[in-house]
């Protein structure tokens, strides 16, 4: 007799518990998924990929924020460049080698690119088209400690942009 009360009572309860939902099948694949087309590249103007081909990087001599030769004739034929087209604006990234405090560095990264700007303000770029920024030793070119790493390392490179929302190129990646 108690075996009926026991039996009811626990129908009752697996009656309340919630059944097994069936299991959800993933979405089909293939043919059925469509998938966003790439953003579309924006196009370079030749007189931009034109300056970007001329501007080399300039190198410095260990702890020098002097222009060498060599450098003063790239950015001569980019002021030349600039001159032409006046949407052409110009980023110049000083760099240093990993010797000295990050600190020092740093400081030396800023002076290297702020000769470049004074060079180009003396050509007659006016001072809105350039601005400067260091990044010392965080991007070298060549990681390794010796001398031809560091001689890569001394520079300044540039990033070109032009236009209202034009795109960036440069001697940078």
């Amino acid at each position: 007799m108690l075996r009926l009360p026991v039996c009811v009572a626990l129908l009752t309860l697996l009656s309340a518990c919630p059944k097994a939902q069936p299991p959800v099948e993933p979405p089909p694949v293939g043919g059925d998924v469509v998938e966003a087309p790439p953003p579309p590249k924006a196009i370079v103007p030749e007189y931009v990929a034109e300056m970007a081909r001329n501007f080399n990087k300039v190198f410095f001599d260990f702890d020098s924020t002097e222009l060498s030769a060599t450098g003063k004739t790239a950015l001569d034929a980019n002021a030349a460049i600039m001159a032409q087209f006046s949407d052409i604006r110009l980023e110049i990234q000083g760099h240093a080698d990993e010797r000295g405090t990050t600190e020092y560095n740093l400081a030396l990264g800023q002076k290297r690119a702020d000769a470049v700007v004074r060079y180009l303000l003396g050509r007659g770029i006016g001072s809105s088209r350039v601005k400067s920024v260091s990044y010392g030793e965080e991007r070298p070119v060549d990681g390794r400690a010796v001398e031809t790493a560091y001689d890569e390392n001394r520079r300044a490179e540039f990033k070109i942009t032009y236009g209202g929302d034009a795109p960036v190129v440069g001697t940078t990646p």
